[in-house]
């Protein structure tokens, strides 16, 4: 069997791949902004869909109690354990990249939340809470996980970290926490630091080992992401979340489910798809062998 070769390296790429990872990010935040906060119809609307959510109806208390797991204490010890398995693939860079990740991106949704996006001028009644603090949370721990791991489990831990991301990002608007795009906006803010994260941690120059991530990778870690999250969905609607009743209310919540489902999922499979290409094994170093001294030659004098 022969070996496929392995294509060289192209800057343009691999820098088109960071730029385009850090530009769907501000864009989503800026169109969350904009429509919810910005615009009299996205707030009503956005309003109307965390009222469409029947709170604790099967469980009472239940997916509160779930969410109330998202602490700093948790949040520190998997930084930690995502930090300790980058360094155990020699990825050292990239452990120091990790916690750059999850405190970066939370401190920018408190500072967002708190100190710039304060109120809504077509509504100043309503109460400003873009984005969602547990939501970033989450979906910052998922991609330091995707990041973190493996190449060879990358796709089983897009499946694990969408089912905990989605449910909690979604718990969220099951208690009426917070709007779908208070969620959305989350995501945004994780793909700009997930962004900054692999461009500090990631190779730039070195050839990989094997085939860079394609269009299979790129599709499979957003569907097994997505699938995820419909898995952390039936979770949710186990412990209680339902819709209030009415046509309209069932529209509303399920739209938004899958809307803002989708979108946590095809995030999270973006960043596993720069990650592929970014974070790889370096190829070990050839030393070439001391070159052997020429024969002396002595030629005797004829006298």
């Amino acid at each position: 069997m022969g070996v496929t070769p392995i294509s060289p390296r192209s800057a343009v790429r691999d820098a088109a791949d960071v730029v385009l990872l850090t530009l769907a990010g501000i864009l989503v935040l800026l169109l969350m902004v904009w429509l919810a906060l910005r615009t009299q119809g996205g707030s009503r609307l956005d309003l109307e869909v965390m009222r469409s959510f029947r709170v604790d109806r099967f469980a009472p208390g239940r997916i509160d109690a779930l969410l109330s797991e998202i602490q700093v204490s948790t949040m520190f010890l998997l930084t930690l354990v995502a930090m300790g398995i980058a360094a155990l693939q020699r990825h050292w860079r990239m452990a120091l990249a990790l916690p750059l990740l999850v405190v970066g991106a939370n401190q920018t949704t408190q500072l967002l939340k708190l100190d710039f996006l304060t109120s809504v001028p077509s509504d100043p009644s309503i109460r400003v809470t873009l984005p969602s603090g547990h939501a970033t949370a989450a979906i910052s721990l998922a991609a330091v996980a995707i990041i973190a791991s493996p190449r060879v489990i990358r796709p089983l831990t897009c499946l694990v970290t969408g089912a905990i991301a989605g449910a909690a990002g979604l718990g969220t608007m099951a208690e009426r926490w917070h709007r779908p795009a208070d969620v959305v906006a989350a995501v945004g803010v994780v793909l700009i630091w997930a962004a900054l994260a692999l461009v500090v941690g990631g190779h730039w120059i070195e050839q990989p080992l094997v085939r860079a991530a394609g269009f299979d990778r790129g599709v499979g870690h957003s569907a097994l992401a997505t699938l995820g999250v419909g898995g952390g969905v039936y979770v949710l609607h186990r412990l209680g979340m339902a819709p209030m009743d009415g046509s309209k209310a069932t529209t509303l919540m399920w739209g938004s489910i899958i809307v803002v489902g989708v979108t946590i999922g095809v995030g999270l499979g973006l960043i596993a798809v720069v990650a592929d290409r970014r974070i790889f094994r370096l190829p070990p170093r050839v030393v070439a062998p001391a070159a052997e001294p020429e024969p002396v030659v002595q030629v005797e004098r004829q006298v």
